[in-house]
């Protein structure tokens, strides 16, 4: 594609360029897998299963549904990207289901929101971030499986992985891979909330949830 000589006293040298078109594409190609340009959100529960119920027989689903739409909105209208729902209604779906959207659409980056509640520690009070991997600490397992027991209203039995011995492992690592993507950002939406919300920042901590 182009040729350029260098000559000193000693040498000649010529470069050679090849492929200059397809090595451009090649280039292009990574950069745009690297773009950031579709957010999936997944509002918590729904349908049937209403999730928490709060103050007044206030239910979680409605919550969550409320936010991600505005959230949704404010991601379109301030950075001009696309958004995906996993439900924009009260429907209910399946955990399955939520994951099998996102990769379709090959979602870049996906939340799912939340409104918990603890039975065992009525007074607890604050927001949190997490990050998907196997949890920790007795708060962050007791957290994935209350929230993992949306399988129990599923009508169809879907064969959800289980993750133990080598198949842990593989997942583990696949997950390491984007791990300090998902960090950074999970840093910086726990830091952002904590400028706007009164209630106790309980950091970022980690957990195995299906979605």
């Amino acid at each position: 594609d182009d040729i350029v000589v260098l000559i000193n006293e000693k040498n000649v040298e010529i470069l050679l360029a090849i492929e200059q078109a397809d090595n451009i594409k090649k280039i292009q190609a990574l950069r745009k897998k690297w773009l950031i340009d579709t957010i999936v959100l997944d509002p918590g529960h729904g349908g049937k299963d209403p999730g928490a119920i709060g103050l007044n027989n206030l239910q979680e689903k409605a919550i969550t549904l409320d936010i991600a739409k505005q959230l949704g909105k404010m991601i379109e209208r301030n950075l001009g990207m696309k958004v995906i729902y996993t439900r924009e209604e009260d429907v209910f779906v399946p955990l399955w289901k939520r994951t099998q959207i996102a990769n379709n659409v090959e979602g870049d980056i996906f939340i799912s929101i939340h409104a918990n509640s603890s039975h065992k520690h009525p007074t607890t009070k604050g927001f949190e971030t997490y990050l998907l991997r196997i949890g920790k600490t007795e708060a962050a397992v007791e957290a994935a499986k209350r929230e993992n027991e949306t399988i129990k209203l599923e009508e169809q039995n879907h064969k959800y992985i289980d993750f133990s011995d080598a198949k842990r492992i593989v997942a583990s690592m696949t997950q390491n891979s984007a791990m300090k993507s998902s960090e950074f950002l999970a840093e910086a939406i726990q830091k952002n909330l904590s400028k706007h919300v009164s209630s106790k920042d309980r950091g970022v901590k980690q957990a195995g949830f299906h979605v």
